[in-house]
């Protein structure tokens, strides 16, 4: 019975420890999906008009992101990072967390733009642009509208056939070419989606978006060589804005161009060095790289520019992690935890840590916090199996020393 009892907890202890490896290595691939998708968007606040007299959406805006793309993040959000991010996954953004520090939504559906569906903003009075009237102008975005009613519904067919016309009527609508692209890869029209693309450009020369969409596109379909001129007719355009660092380095990373993502993110942190976003994701960049005393440097400078951030921690938390020290891991999740109590990603990598250093009772009730937090989420469940293997852990173990 004394062995068979320590046999019962050497294979608890090993079980544990598994599992705490595997979830810290879905974590980090989380991390890794999610960051430049946030950090190249989070502080784009161009104020661009379009014909149609909207402003563009923030590059942060989900519905600058293929529809198709954004079925794949909803199918894999309970499972994995919500990332990939029109080209933009790099660098180890907050592992749930969202810019203001709350937990992020775990699992959130969005087959289809957010801004689809939805009733269109009345938009602003604005000058037509040369060789449009404003009827047209207005014709256009009208059909732009009752396209993204037929996409809600999954009509992507009729969808197609109002966005055509829309920019038959106001060809300088970016809002119809993004759209129209988006559902022409929906259908699986490859060709057709690229040649939007084209078509966008050609009546917009001076659009950096259209640009950097068209890299997007073309180094999703293998085509390097275009998606490298248009990534670097982006640049140009770009005129040294820092943010555009950040969106080149996504599209150089969904290449497999390392050194030159590398390069990008080096730049983005000189071009604007107090930003909290860059420091991450190069630090990340560095921890992909196995290059650990940089990437802790990296995290670092962005914990003093962003000190109530619980992000920057558990990056740091992670990497310690990854290198064998819990110990220096553990402190950085607690300090993440102290910085936002409620966060439910830092209490997860907190409890699994002190799981892993066998302070049981500190991983239960750090468990029992997420659970009373969040108990019908996946993070809350987990936390709920992770308790009940703690418990039977426990009753191994007194069993032990009772004999």
């Amino acid at each position: 019975m004394n062995r068979l009892t320590t046999v019962s907890i050497f294979i608890a202890a090993v079980f544990a420890a598994a599992t705490a490896v595997q979830t810290f290595r879905l974590w980090q691939l989380q991390d890794e999906a999610k960051a430049l998708r946030v950090a190249a968007a989070g502080q784009e606040k161009d104020a661009r008009k379009t014909a149609a007299g909207k402003g563009t959406p923030r590059l942060d805006d989900d519905s600058w992101s293929p529809i198709a793309d954004r079925s794949a993040k909803a199918k894999g959000a309970e499972t994995a990072a919500n990332a990939k991010t029109g080209g933009m996954a790099a660098a180890s953004a907050t592992d749930g967390t969202q810019e203001d520090g709350k937990p992020g939504e775990r699992g959130k559906k969005a087959e289809i733009p957010k801004n689809v569906g939805q009733p269109p903003a009345t938009p602003k009075a604005a000058a037509a642009p040369d060789g449009v009237s404003q009827e047209q102008v207005t014709r256009s975005q009208d059909l732009v509208n009752a396209a993204q009613q037929y996409i809600k519904t999954g009509n992507f067919a009729q969808a197609r056939e109002k966005l055509r016309q829309s920019v038959q009527e106001n060809a300088l609508n970016a809002d119809a070419w993004r759209q129209l692209a988006s559902v022409d890869r929906q259908l699986g029209n490859t060709e057709e989606e690229l040649q939007a693309y084209q078509k966008w450009m050609e009546a917009a020369p001076e659009d950096r978006i259209a640009r950097y969409m068209a890299a997007e596109a073309y180094a999703r379909n293998g085509m390097g060589d275009q998606a490298l001129q248009y990534l670097s007719d982006f640049q140009q355009l770009s005129q040294g804005d820092p943010q555009s660092w950040a969106m080149t380095a996504g599209i150089y990373q969904q290449m497999n161009m390392t050194a030159e993502q590398g390069d990008a993110l080096v730049n983005w942190t000189t071009a604007a060095p107090n930003s909290p976003d860059a420091h991450r994701a190069l630090g990340s960049y560095y921890q992909r790289m196995g290059q650990i005393d940089q990437a802790i440097a990296q995290y670092q400078a962005s914990a003093a520019l962003e000190p109530n951030n619980p992000a920057p921690y558990v990056d740091l938390g992670n990497t310690y992690m990854q290198t064998g020290q819990p110990e220096a891991a553990l402190q950085q999740f607690q300090t993440a935890v102290n910085v936002r109590p409620n966060n439910v990603e830092a209490l997860s990598r907190l409890a699994y840590t002190e799981r892993q250093l066998g302070d049981l009772q500190g991983a239960l009730t750090t468990f029992q916090r997420i659970v009373d937090l969040e108990p019908g989420s996946q993070a809350g469940q987990q936390a709920a199996s992770s308790i009940q293997s703690i418990q039977q852990q426990q009753i191994i173990q007194a069993q032990q020393q009772a004999q």
